[in-house]
């Protein structure tokens, strides 16, 4: 019996992408530029290390760097916590989320002799089991907790993070402050 074979289809987004992660990491810094210097475009290592993630959740919350303390309140509300450390504020909006998950249930188990190692003229006779199990796969919620971080100096935030999990409210309320500055001819990050 054959084992299925994964669809050209569904490989074909995964090899588009990766065809353009090529082209643009062999392009960088090889275009000549008309002062006889070449182009800077930043390598695929620097993007990541400068803190872009495929993650949508943390990029929104990144957008939030540079902006006011008033604008982290105005989308998220009130900090859940405040901390000072040195000359840098903390602040901590946290909230806690269910997830459903399936779990294996163990409802009993049995176990039998399946054969015998032979004896040796300095070892005993050594039985091998089998052990069965029999169960249920049964639905559970797990709850996690989900932060939004953010520093703050001089009433202006200079580094935001996602701690954890993704939180969603918080991210479509970044976003949707985002939408409603964007609107008003307010230039979002």
């Amino acid at each position: 019996m054959k084992s299925p074979q994964p669809s050209p289809i569904r490989r074909k987004p995964l090899w588009r992408a990766a065809s353009l992660i090529a082209a643009a990491a062999s392009l960088a810094g090889c275009a000549p530029m008309p002062t006889g210097g070449s182009s800077a475009l930043p390598s695929l290592g620097n993007v990541f290390k400068s803190g872009l993630s495929f993650s949508p959740s943390v990029n929104v919350a990144k957008n939030m760097e540079g902006r006011s303390i008033n604008d982290a309140i105005a989308a998220l509300g009130e900090p859940s916590r405040t901390r000072t450390v040195g000359n840098t504020v903390e602040l901590e909006w946290s909230d806690y989320q269910t997830a459903p998950y399936t779990e294996w249930v163990t409802t009993g188990s049995s176990q039998q002799v399946v054969g015998m190692i032979p004896a040796t003229n300095t070892t005993a006779a050594t039985p091998v089991f089998q052990t069965n199990t029999t169960g249920h796969y049964q639905n559970r919620s797990r709850v996690y907790e989900c932060k939004v971080l953010m520093q703050m100096q001089n009433s202006v935030i200079v580094s935001s993070s996602v701690d954890g999990n993704v939180c969603p409210e918080f991210i479509a309320a970044l976003r949707k402050w985002a939408g409603e500055n964007e609107a008003n001819n307010y230039v979002v990050k």
